[in-house]
């Protein structure tokens, strides 16, 4: 297994700005490394729109911290590209990789 890329998990956390309001924002709770896989896209239309759809698999090492904290409402940095976690496996229970399926959405045109 190469996990050799660097990805960020992130987690959308509530804070306070400078002066007091409110704000929510995502913050990097681990930086894994992990093997990347994509799957075949597919497209789908909503709201009138062609939207592009595409699975990306990432694979990392299993930590008891990571399995603690993992959850489908945290979401994938990498390249400076989102992903939405759809999915966390720990293969067959073995507690050696966590298998995460995510995606991420492109609007057709950009």
């Amino acid at each position: 297994m190469a996990y050799n890329k660097k990805i960020e998990i992130q987690q959308l956390a509530e804070g306070f700005d400078n002066i007091g309001n409110q704000v929510r924002q995502w913050q990097t709770i681990f930086n894994p490394w992990a093997e990347i896989r994509t799957n075949t896209g597919k497209e789908y239309f909503a709201a009138a729109q062609v939207n592009s759809e595409d699975e990306y698999v990432f694979k990392i090492r299993y930590s008891r911290n990571i399995a603690e904290k993992l959850s489908s409402e945290l979401r994938i940095v990498y390249k400076n590209q989102i992903f939405d976690i759809k999915n966390i496996q720990d293969t067959n229970d073995l507690h050696r990789e966590f298998v995460i399926r995510a995606v991420q959405l492109n609007k057709a045109g950009e």
